[in-house]
């Protein structure tokens, strides 16, 4: 009976070492890379602060990266039309330069919901597949290059890297 019991227990044992890490590995979201969030006091992105950047250590690979920019609304912005730039500064000094666009009248995705009813959240992929050759840091920088006045009612500017399928 003795013998019976700890046979079981070895075969418990044994199951457990093999699914437990599966388990792990799958409940694991190894897809996100980076992600921080900068907070602008008062709900308002001043033009003093006009630029946001990111410093992202990065391991060169061939396969492919989704960079998205989100931007946490309280209320509505005193704009309709949020213009910036995005821009990737390699390890090596070499740059890119992208124009987007904010559109909190027609947004080109859904917005999602605040945590508060007045607060949403305007997600946009800005590089739906983005390859990072290089080892090293990379900068990324938001820059809302055609307003010169304050942006009221944004409380928050999101970064996030996420591996991709091919």
């Amino acid at each position: 009976m003795l013998f019976r019991q700890q046979k079981n227990m070895k075969k418990i044992a044994l199951l457990l070492s093999l699914f437990l890490p599966l388990l792990l590995l799958l409940s694991c979201n190894k897809s996100t890379v980076f992600e921080q969030e900068v907070t602008f006091s008062d709900a308002n992105w001043s033009f003093e602060e006009k630029a946001v950047n990111f410093e992202v250590p990065i391991t060169g690979s061939d396969k492919p990266h989704a960079l998205t920019v989100e931007l946490d609304l309280i209320g509505k912005p005193n704009v309709d039309m949020f213009y910036a730039t995005f821009i990737i500064i390699t390890p090596s000094g070499g740059k890119t330069v992208k124009s987007i666009v904010f559109n909190f009248i027609n947004p080109i995705e859904p917005f999602l919901t605040g945590k508060n009813p007045n607060e949403k959240i305007y997600r946009l992929n800005v590089y739906p597949k983005r390859y990072f050759t290089e080892t090293g840091v990379y900068t990324f920088e938001v820059n809302q290059f055609s307003n010169k006045a304050d942006n009221y009612g944004i409380k928050a500017l999101r970064f996030r890297i996420e591996k991709v399928k091919e």
